[in-house]
């Protein structure tokens, strides 16, 4: 089916209340026909093909109205920890069964004209243009002034589908002044004998003085792919942790936009992909500085056996009214075997005298002298590399404090190391 057929299939089956959201779900759809999807001639998409992406004949999830099974129900249920607030969605569907009940908290609500509003210049236009075309709903987290989420809040979203189901999904996210939130988007599907894609656009709004801790999940099928446009808006003195803990997929992109729009606001940007076979990893990272006196530290790790490939591309722009502002970027990855491949890319662009900026990149192998100790102690050479391999990982799962959501990334984190080191 073509995206033309596709696109007029799920228009009527999914209208919008609002003319204006309409049309500018159409105008979405209009500039996505003519431009197309990203290519490799595309500078912020030089490491990354989607050929594959573009071969598949994709559904909208409207076309299929699948429910989990029982043993689906049970593995979903085991990502559903007590010590969380769990909202589920299943096939683009909030299941009610799942979820806590927390309404104050989450909204799903109807699609607004300023909904598709973007920046035309942002290296994701393109993929927005897709993601914007297939959206019929909104979901709206607010946390009020003042008020402090004491568990970790999850929306864990689900792919069960059988058939090849494109689904856009956008969040939107709300925090008061002063409030305080440790959010997990967490995306999992099952086991595909054809393809699935998730296209996830966040808008976070930080208001002065909250403290916001933000962690991606994406542990789909390795036939699945995973598209996500993050952008954070901080206001002064806000205190902002995120973590993008990239496991599954065929093909995951990640563009996060971090704007400093006032004084005293400090970010601590993480990443860490865990890769084998032949996935493709590729984090874009956009830390703005508008406005000086604020600090940025931007680490990302990858590990990579197989004929994988992981892609870093960390810009920071550092503009004149930013004075004194200090921003920090690291990249480290970590080769298993020869076939695969890592690309880091620093661009730093500072318009501003009074500054500190900085960026490092390293590609390595584990290092032989570690694993003969491990060898000499009777330690088999698959046991090494894992824990070798853990050992690289930790720092940055350490990072997200909370003891529940760290323990839980830990236990997602030790899954894949057994399976990929098994398979290596």
């Amino acid at each position: 089916m073509s995206w033309e057929n596709n696109y007029l299939q799920f228009k009527s089956t999914s209208a919008l209340d609002s003319i204006k959201a309409s049309e500018k779900r159409q105008q979405s759809f209009d500039k996505f026909v003519v431009a197309g999807l990203p290519t490799r001639r595309d500078e912020a998409w030089k490491y990354t093909s989607l050929t594959d992406f573009k071969n598949i004949e994709w559904k909208s999830s409207e076309d299929s109205n699948e429910h989990l099974t029982h043993e689906q129900m049970q593995e979903v249920s085991k990502n559903l920890p007590s010590d969380f607030i769990n909202f589920v969605f299943v096939n683009g569907i909030l299941n009610k069964t799942l979820s806590d009940d927390f309404d104050s908290l989450i909204e799903v609500g109807e699609l607004e004209e300023n909904d598709f509003l973007r920046d035309e210049a942002s290296v994701e236009s393109r993929l927005l243009n897709l993601a914007q075309s297939f959206l019929n709903k909104k979901i709206t987290l607010t946390v009020s002034k003042g008020k402090v989420i004491e568990k970790p809040v999850q929306i864990l979203f689900v792919q069960s589908s059988k058939n090849s189901v494109y689904l856009s999904e956008k969040l939107n996210i709300n925090l008061a002044e002063n409030s305080e939130i440790k959010l997990l988007i967490h995306s999992m599907s099952f086991v595909n004998s054809t393809a699935d894609a998730m296209n996830l656009n966040v808008n976070i709004n930080v208001e002065s003085s909250v403290r916001l801790t933000f962690v991606q999940l994406q542990n789909e099928d390795n036939s699945s792919f995973h598209f996500s446009q993050c952008n954070l808006n901080l206001a002064t003195s806000a205190q902002v942790t995120t973590l993008a803990l990239t496991l599954g997929n065929k093909l995951t992109r990640n563009y996060y936009q971090l704007n400093f729009n006032n004084e005293q606001a400090s970010a601590a940007v993480y990443g860490l992909g865990v890769i084998d076979s032949e996935q493709h990893l590729d984090n874009y990272t956009f830390i703005r500085h508008a406005i000086g006196n604020n600090n940025s530290v931007q680490h990302y790790k990858s590990i990579l056996s197989g004929s994988s490939h992981s892609v870093f591309r960390g810009r920071v722009m550092i503009e004149p009214n930013a004075q004194k502002a200090n921003s920090e970027q690291l990249n480290n990855n970590l080769l298993l075997t020869r076939t695969a491949q890592a690309d880091s890319i620093p661009q730093l662009e500072i318009f501003a005298d009074d500054v500190k900026a900085g960026h490092g990149s390293t590609v390595g192998q584990l290092s032989k002298e570690e694993m003969f100790y491990f060898l000499s102690r009777g330690i088999n050479q698959f046991e090494a590399v894992r824990m070798l391999s853990y050992g690289f990982a930790k720092e940055l799962v350490l990072k997200i404090e909370n003891p529940y959501l760290q323990s839980f990334l830990i236990a997602a984190l030790n899954q894949k190391l057994e399976r990929m080191v098994q398979n290596g």
